[in-house]
């Protein structure tokens, strides 16, 4: 509600924006990254969201990657979620997930998930079996 009633006031919140909203005293919504971050110092060891940032389509041109996929690579929090936001490269964001170091493991299924549909066409870098396999 409260966030509701800030409406554009509220700051889209990433990794590199913490420090100038804090500073502002501005109310910011994170991102997985800023959610990361903030998550780490309370220490939270995992957290759970809708899907991640990735690598933009036409990133050839725009340079376009969520800090998302950084802070994944080197921040000590477990990020629970349905997949890449279904908007992105898929195949580039898997790619630069791989590139930092990042564990991608899927639940039951040998397809990576795209955020809101259970196939994206790509193929699970690892398969969980199970949730005891998982844990």
């Amino acid at each position: 509600e409260f966030l509701a009633k800030e409406g554009t006031k509220c700051r889209k919140t990433s990794a590199r924006d913490i420090v100038s909203v804090i500073a502002d005293k501005a109310t910011g919504a994170t991102t997985v990254s800023g959610t990361m971050i903030v998550a780490n110092k309370a220490g939270i060891e995992v957290f759970v969201t809708g899907g991640i940032g990735g690598v933009h389509r036409g990133v050839e041109d725009t340079m376009d990657i969520s800090a998302d996929i950084t802070e994944l690579g080197r921040t000590s929090v477990t990020v629970v979620c349905a997949g890449v936001k279904s908007i992105l490269d898929i195949p580039r964001t898997l790619e630069a997930l791989e590139t930092h170091g990042v564990p991608v493991c899927t639940l039951s299924s040998s397809e990576f998930p795209a955020f809101f549909t259970a196939s994206s066409g790509c193929k699970s870098p690892y398969v969980l079996r199970n949730t005891e396999h998982a844990a």
